[in-house]
């Protein structure tokens, strides 16, 4: 405990300091699980503050509602040399010496993690480490030999400074306890943000923009651009099927930050599917609404995921979804809302398969499964509020609460 939570005036909400790399939207994943966690906390007698690196190139920071952002331009050296920008910590240590009292830190491998670590040792701060499956034995060997040299250099240091883990996931749990950590982990997942079904956009908001979608079936991908979500595989495999089912057609939506979209559609046009295939670059708004809302079966055949921010959404939007067991998603299979595979062609053909010679009735009622199931275990104010106990509990304000396990 911090000396100024020994002063902290009675009835002041605690004050956490979220840092994250970055909260454009072209990054993914973290940008909006980041931002809405923390604004869902706003509610939850928690002030909330974002710090964070704005990376103008690739999007518009997420929106955030109820929350003190401390948002710094990235400069060319931050941009190319992974957020390393020393008057940005300077900034977020004055920051923690005079407001905060508890760092939580998302993320791994980039300068400004290491800037949460410090600014908590400096204030002799709390500081939590959700490692966002950057932890996981994938992203570990992807790359490897940059990743153990950053660990010897600096990552070990922020990992062991860390109060407590969160982790979203029980295989984040084992992979943290794996590396030889002991400290306690709150297993607590990403939420969402649960959506209306009314008024939404028809299809013909889709058909206008992609004409080639008139009359079929779609199977939407909604994920970042990148080789460890299996697109190769979900490539390969739609090829063999789509003479068995020609009035389907594979959405493949999300941002390209490292130049892999070429690769994949070279690999389209090698496997003869530019007219079964449709690449939409990153979708937002109305169009993203609408892809969701209007396709009839979710894909991620992911390699590695802490959680998988995009089943969730098309869950509850009602639609099925047929994942990896890369992903922590046996809810699919205990809530009969999806398929939970292993991770490769067979297994996610023989899914596919059986998903597609379902009537229309049956995937809506395994969305319909699926859409109570989030809604009972991944709002965000659920999410919220258990994560709201692990602060008091760390501030020495409460009881350790159930999402807490020891070593």
């Amino acid at each position: 405990m911090s000396q100024k939570l020994a002063i902290k005036p009675q009835n002041r909400y605690p004050h956490i300091c979220h840092v994250v790399a970055s909260i454009n939207e072209e990054v993914g994943g973290p940008a909006y699980s980041v931002t809405h966690l923390t604004q869902a906390l706003s509610e939850k007698q928690i002030f909330p503050h974002l710090f964070t690196l704005n990376y103008q190139k690739v999007g518009e920071q997420v929106t955030t509602n109820g929350v003190q952002l401390h948002s710094y331009n990235a400069t060319v050296i931050a941009r190319y040399l992974r957020g390393f920008q020393p008057s940005a910590y300077q900034h977020l240590e004055q920051l923690a010496s005079t407001e905060i009292d508890l760092i939580h830190n998302h993320g791994l491998w980039m300068f400004p993690n290491i800037y949460a670590r410090k600014a908590a040792l400096v204030n002799r701060l709390p500081l939590v480490i959700s490692p966002r499956g950057m932890l996981e034995s994938w992203s570990l060997r992807n790359s490897w030999y940059k990743k153990w040299l950053a660990l010897i250099l600096y990552e070990r240091k922020n990992l062991n400074s860390a109060t407590a883990f969160h982790a979203t996931s029980e295989e984040e749990v084992r992979s943290i306890r794996r590396l030889g950590y002991k400290q306690p982990i709150a297993l607590i997942p990403n939420g969402i943000t649960i959506p209306s079904l009314y008024n939404l956009p028809d299809r013909q908001v889709l058909n206008q923009a992609f004409p080639e979608l008139e009359d079929k079936k779609i199977l939407l991908f909604l994920s970042r651009l990148h080789p460890k979500k299996g697109i190769d595989n979900l490539l390969y495999v739609w090829q063999s099927l789509i003479n068995q089912f020609p009035q389907w057609h594979l959405i493949i939506a999300g941002p390209d930050l490292i130049g892999y979209r070429a690769k994949l559609q070279s690999l389209t046009s090698q496997l003869g599917l530019t007219k079964q295939v449709t690449f939409t670059g990153m979708l937002s708004g109305e169009l993203k609404v609408a892809a969701l809302s209007q396709s009839d079966l979710f894909v991620l055949p992911t390699h590695s995921e802490n959680f998988g921010i995009a089943i969730a959404e098309s869950l509850a939007y009602g639609v099925p979804a047929i994942t990896t067991k890369g992903a922590p998603w046996k809810d699919l299979v205990e809530y009969r809302c999806g398929w939970w595979i292993d991770d490769h062609q067979n297994a996610l053909k023989e899914a596919l398969i059986e998903a597609i010679q379902l009537s229309d009735r049956e995937r809506q009622e395994m969305g319909f499964r699926g859409r109570i199931m989030v809604e009972q275990k991944y709002s965000w104010g659920v999410i919220a509020e258990e994560m709201s106990k692990v602060y008091h509990w760390i501030l020495g304000e409460g009881d350790r609460p159930s999402s807490v396990d020891f070593y």
